[in-house]
């Protein structure tokens, strides 16, 4: 059973770590709504893509999906390599989450403040 990240009885929305498959899954009313690839180095999990299916848009289940992500690997102590423009987008607009992106590397993160 994959490990829940976030859940919300109200909203029937949960974001999973599905670590067989390699990849954090959302779901709406127990119906896959989208996942987040990952690959593991050591303390560092280097985040690929996101992908909310076309049933599922439009509800903002991206941001709750890379905000409880991002969280779990907070709370668990490791950093990030992004590869994924719309956790890009999501660290640009809430930049709290700067911390977590690996210094050496970062992947395709650029900080905002070398822009």
């Amino acid at each position: 059973m994959p490990d829940v990240l976030f859940s919300d009885a109200e909203s029937s929305v949960v974001v999973s770590n599905n670590e067989k498959e390699h990849r954090y899954e959302i779901s709406v009313a127990g119906e896959t709504a989208g996942h987040m690839g990952y690959r593991v180095i050591g303390n560092r999990r280097v985040l690929m893509h996101t992908v909310i299916y076309d049933a599922f848009r439009g509800q903002g289940l991206s941001n709750v999906l890379i905000k409880s992500t991002l969280d779990f690997l907070r709370i668990h102590g490791n950093t990030i390599s992004n590869y994924c423009p719309v956790v890009d987008g999501f660290i640009r607009k809430n930049p709290e989450y700067v911390s977590l992106v690996d210094v050496k590397h970062s992947g395709t993160w650029v900080s905002p403040s070398s822009i």
